[in-house]
């Protein structure tokens, strides 16, 4: 059967799954940032922030996977899953740690987060209005003595006020506790009482059942870790088991002996409505493949709303008496078979034997639906997803990603694949490196919130994400703008995103900027996309030598005379680069910054040529032997550090920028 003609079966499936494949969910507490500490190769990564979706990126043994096992411990969604110092801790200072010698080294994750504004109203209802409020930042932190640490500037007062009116107490039993701004002076005062009143009683229990100590720990443990995310784990190594012997599955499940991807054959006998009770019966053999059936083309369609590899590919399961002569344990009882059916070719093979990036894409997608049917209150941590994805398959795979799961909860995963970046979204990168000190010296695994590395090896995934993404746009981009460089883009973006946060008009969204290498490529890349239907505008730097060039490629008709924007156009001098459009001033104290130039060394304004900025920079540069130039690095350290430029030194570059993009816009 052609997978068009199961469409009505799928559309009656995906009403049963409604409720929780399509549930918008409910608001959670936001994680900001983490520090990971005594962990693996991990000694201390610093903290990093985190957002809604967040990319780890690093070379192979970098310890990402250490970060996502370190976090996903903090809360986790299997219980029994726990530090474990014998085996976790950093084997260089495990004696110092077993011997006491070394201070907080129980811990291993200490994390910031953020009630939403739904949840602080739910709990001014229990607790007390601005009992937390929206401001407050709550540290949760856990180790190797397996108990959570709760941190928080909580109000006291509202809290105990709260309480004391909901165990009604009455004037005499507020004289009796007159003082209530800390736990400490609770007790106190409850210890002075000889005589409890009822009321008095009854929240002496509360008090003592919710602060044993001084510390939060209990009372958060108690009434605020529901509203604490879980943490789902995911590897790139779970996957369906092609074939499944249920005797050994049900007696491995009983002992709790499953591996990582017997379990996710479990999820899908969850999603089937199903146990491991039934499965034992032979005569709900029928019903449990009725059931998987169901599922299977419910994920199948899934799949297919976001896999651009093959639509031919349909998934079939099936159940058979165990042969005799095959190996154990697939020589006992029945075998649950799972099969990849190519309807194109009209053949069927294993699903062990086919496509590793189908198999992985079809488990991690049972695996993804079993888990948001579980729980409702999660953060999700993929390790290496889609690696065995093509190149075009992980793009889609980071459509899912952005599409079905990061509207509903925050996703950190960790990759090496360019092509598993967002490079929309490029500053969600983290990079994860394995460092050393210039002695040589061991600091283990960093993870930096910026998105650059001083590591080739480590930012050459961002790198080559960076050409792939401008190649893919050569082709799907309907506006594009040609620029010389990826500094050019950098500048561009900068002072687009300046102009509107100052509520001015930037660069329009609808552009998607593209480096074609200088005023000789641009007529190349025009001729050869032109016929595309793209909209091109180029922006471009301008010397007197480039004269015949522009006008060659004016009349050569590719390109209206009005998309030919040069950098002269907004300087006012003969000759110009982008960076004689931010300005003489500003660019020296970019430079300066930039290479730490100070005193004789730093360049001056008055050593600037109108007109020539980078030429009379490099020109500077090149007799200082310690500096080795180029006009790339300016570029990338202002991203890294965007407040290098107070507003006065770059009001008049704004002014300017501000014509380039109202003429760029007017092409739309």
């Amino acid at each position: 059967m052609h997978y068009q003609s199961l469409m009505p079966i799928f559309a009656k499936i995906i009403s049963v799954f409604a409720p929780y494949l399509n549930s918008k969910g409910c608001e959670k507490m936001i994680l900001v940032d983490v520090r990971i500490k005594n962990y693996k190769c991990i000694l201390d990564s610093e903290t990093f922030s985190i957002d809604q979706l967040t990319c780890l990126v690093g070379k192979n043994e970098s310890g990402k996977s250490a970060i996502l096992q370190a976090l996903y411990k903090l809360n986790p969604v299997d219980k029994e899953d726990t530090y474990d110092a014998l085996y976790e801790y950093p084997k260089m200072y495990q004696t110092d740690f077993e011997a006491g010698f070394i201070d907080d080294g129980d811990t291993v994750v200490i994390s910031n987060w953020k009630f939403t504004t739904e949840e602080i109203e739910e709990l001014g209802e229990k607790f007390g209005v601005d009992f937390i409020n929206t401001s407050t930042v709550v540290t949760v932190s856990n180790g190797y003595n397996n108990k959570r640490t709760w941190d928080f500037d909580a109000d006291f007062h509202v809290l105990f006020e709260k309480k004391m009116e909901d165990f009604g107490f009455g004037a005499s039993d507020r004289a009796q506790i007159a003082t209530y701004n800390s736990i400490k002076e609770v007790r106190a005062q409850l210890k002075s009482i000889s005589a409890l009143s009822e009321p008095e009683q009854e929240f002496k229990k509360w008090f003592d059942t919710s602060f044993p100590d001084d510390k939060l720990d209990t009372f958060s443990e108690k009434y605020l870790l529901p509203y604490l995310p879980k943490f789902s784990y995911f590897s790139e190594y779970q996957k369906l088991p092609g074939r499944i012997a249920l005797n050994n599955f049900v007696k491995k499940s009983s002992e709790g002996k499953l591996t990582a991807n017997e379990k996710v054959f479990e999820a899908l006998l969850s999603l089937a409505n199903t146990s491991i009770t039934e499965i034992k019966e032979s005569n709900k053999l029928e019903a449990l493949i009725n059931k998987t059936r169901g599922i299977s083309s419910k994920i199948t369609r899934e799949i297919f709303a976001y896999w651009s590899q093959n639509k031919h590919l349909k998934v079939e399961f099936r159940c058979d008496m165990a042969k005799s002569g095959d190996e154990p344990p697939f020589n006992d009882g029945y075998i649950f078979s799972t099969r990849i059916e190519n309807t194109r070719h009209d053949s069927s093979v294993s699903f062990d034997d086919r496509s590793a990036g189908f198999v992985w894409f079809f488990s991690f997608l049972i695996w993804f639906n079993y888990i948001q049917k579980e729980e409702n209150n999660l953060i999700i941590l993929l390790d290496e997803p889609g690696l065995t994805l093509h190149a075009k398959a992980q793009g889609d795979l980071i459509r899912y990603f952005k599409e079905r799961i990061v509207p509903k909860f925050q996703l950190v995963y960790t990759t090496h694949s360019p092509f598993m970046l967002d490079f929309s979204d490029i500053l969600s990168a983290r990079t994860v490196e394995d460092v050393t000190d210039e002695n040589e010296n061991v600091l283990g695994t960093k993870v930096g919130s910026k998105v650059l590395s001083k590591d080739r090896d480590t930012t050459f995934p961002l790198q080559a994400a960076f050409g792939y993404d401008i190649t893919q746009t050569l082709f799907i981009g309907k506006n594009t703008l040609l620029v010389e460089g990826p500094s050019d883009i950098l500048y561009l973006t900068y002072f687009s995103e300046k102009l509107q946060e100052l509520g001015r008009n930037g660069l329009s969204k609808e552009w998607t900027i593209c480096p074609s290498g200088g005023i000789d490529k641009i007529q190349s890349f025009v001729s050869l996309f032109g016929g595309n239907a793209l909209k091109i505008v180029t922006l471009t730097d301008y010397h007197p030598g480039d004269k015949n060039k522009i006008d060659r490629l004016k009349k050569s008709g590719l390109l209206e005379t009005s998309h030919i924007l040069l950098a002269s156009d907004y300087t006012q001098y003969p000759s110009s680069d982008i960076e004689d459009i931010i300005g003489a001033s500003a660019y020296a104290k970019l430079v300066n910054a930039c290479y730490g130039l100070t005193g004789n060394e730093a360049i001056t304004v008055e050593s600037l040529k109108a007109g020539e900025v980078l030429h009379s920079t490099e020109v500077l540069l090149s007799q200082n032997p310690d500096v080795r130039f180029d006009h790339y690095r300016p570029s990338m350290y202002l991203i890294k550090h965007p407040d290098v430029w107070k507003m006065e030194d770059i009001a008049e570059a704004l002014d300017r920028f501000e014509k380039v993009y109202s003429d760029i816009n007017k092409a739309l």
